[in-house]
């Protein structure tokens, strides 16, 4: 088990230490092009060499993006195996085949069973950023209806934000039909609703609201949670961005949900709009085409 760690590790320090250097060396082949004389009594000469190394620092970092791409991928599919055996024995656990639990043991069940499930929606995560990295995220679209989907992800969500102590609010309008891929719709309702509830303290409300509006379907989450700074807004998109607040009060999170529900959306046509106030919370509105 030491062995495999170790050889991970320095995987990853090895990318992480290529790709700095090939950096580092890209901007110095860039400032010796502006020089007036490129570090050279031949300009036109240094110019070109220059714009040469820089070609070949550009193919090097693709090449190392690709290996953290398979990395990464890799990684995610032998974590799932050893963690679905995890959270199978756990269950069998908590089910009582090994005899009766007490309290005490059926509460630190419970915490593996929560991390388990941290780890295998970061695992999840990884997974679909290596194919959206790679070019191989495609929506699978088939009729379905939006409420079917909004009702189930209510569900899911609805424990998690009454321990939270967050009310739910909904407001649906069927039917909503669309030509959509159920997982990743799926995807796109629990990410934000999930989020709505985590950044929402106690007594706070989360909204969801679905229905058409001419040719669309409109979904749209609120909450009365942190908020974003108006700053950091533009950046919410961009894989692993946390809001500063966010990370000041630790709270968890890998930064993709948003970077995957904006590739979702474009993926089937729509567009995604963030509006949020630091402090007083955030809309977030999705419009598909309508089928």
């Amino acid at each position: 088990m030491r062995r495999d760690h170790t050889v991970g590790r320095l995987t990853v320090l090895t990318l992480v230490a290529a790709a700095t250097a090939a950096v580092t060396a890209l901007v110095t082949a860039r400032r010796a092009a502006r020089r007036p004389d490129g570090g050279n009594s031949t300009p036109d000469m240094a110019r070109l060499r220059a714009e040469v190394r820089e070609q070949n620092l550009r193919s090097r970092l693709q090449e190392l993006d690709t290996a953290k791409t398979d990395f990464m991928s890799t990684v995610s599919h032998e974590l799932r195996t050893p963690l679905t055996s995890i959270s199978g024995y756990v269950e069998l656990l908590l089910d009582g085949e090994a005899g009766e639990l007490n309290d005490g043991q059926a509460k630190m069940l419970d915490v593996i069973v929560r991390n388990s499930r941290r780890l295998r929606d970061l695992i999840e995560e990884m997974l679909i950023l290596s194919k959206i990295e790679s070019g191989a995220f495609s929506a699978l679209r088939e009729p379905v209806d939006l409420v079917a989907f909004v009702e189930r992800a209510l569900a899911e969500i609805a424990p998690a934000a009454a321990k939270a102590e967050v009310g739910l609010r909904t407001e649906v309008r069927g039917p909503l039909p669309l030509h959509a891929d159920p997982g990743q719709l799926d995807r796109v309702l629990m990410n934000l609703l999930s989020n709505a509830v985590k950044f929402t303290p106690g007594a706070g409300t989360v909204g969801l609201l679905a229905r058409r509006e001419d040719d669309e379907i409109v979904l749209r989450v609120t909450d009365t949670g942190m908020g974003i700074p108006a700053e950091e807004q533009k950046a919410l998109f961009t894989r692993f961005f946390r809001a500063s607040n966010a990370v000041r009060q630790a709270v968890p999170g890998t930064g993709l949900g948003l970077a995957i529900v904006g590739t979702v959306v474009d993926n089937h046509g729509g567009r995604i709009v963030v509006e949020s106030v630091e402090g007083a919370g955030t809309t977030v509105t999705i419009r598909l085409p309508a089928a």
